[in-house]
């Protein structure tokens, strides 16, 4: 189903090379109702989106092989996966990196640390845009 885990659950796809985040993430998502979907890197998460269509996709920026700015690139460069929204969560901060997220065409861009309350309003703003 689109968008959404066998459980019927929204399906959100988790793209980050730290264990320790990803895990953190899955806490987090999975507490508060969502259907969570992995991948270690741009390339294993493309191979994830071949098969499966997440509401939204939350990738880091700085990773091994493809970075998250040129994985977003070529999820809206896909007619079959552009209109997934994508959450770029990252540890950098600075203004030109904002803008080249927005670039890449990410619709939302945070900041590691982030609040746990902040990241789900997001991603429920996102949700609710998508609805309508």
């Amino acid at each position: 189903m689109l968008g959404k885990s066998d459980t019927g659950k929204k399906l959100i796809l988790i793209v980050e090379d730290s264990a320790t985040q990803r895990t953190e993430l899955k806490h987090i998502l999975g507490k508060n109702g969502y259907g969570i979907g992995e991948a270690k890197s741009a390339e294993e998460a493309l191979d994830y989106l071949s098969e499966n269509i997440p509401a939204v996709i939350i990738t880091d920026i700085i990773m091994p092989g493809m970075d998250g700015y040129n994985l977003c690139r070529t999820i809206k460069a896909d007619q079959r996966l552009k209109d997934i929204p994508v959450i770029l969560l990252t540890t950098l901060s600075d203004p030109d990196d904002v803008l080249e997220g927005l670039d890449s065409g990410a619709d939302s861009f945070m900041t590691k640390p982030y609040n746990e309350g902040f990241l789900l309003s997001r991603i429920e703003f996102i949700l609710l845009n998508q609805e309508v």
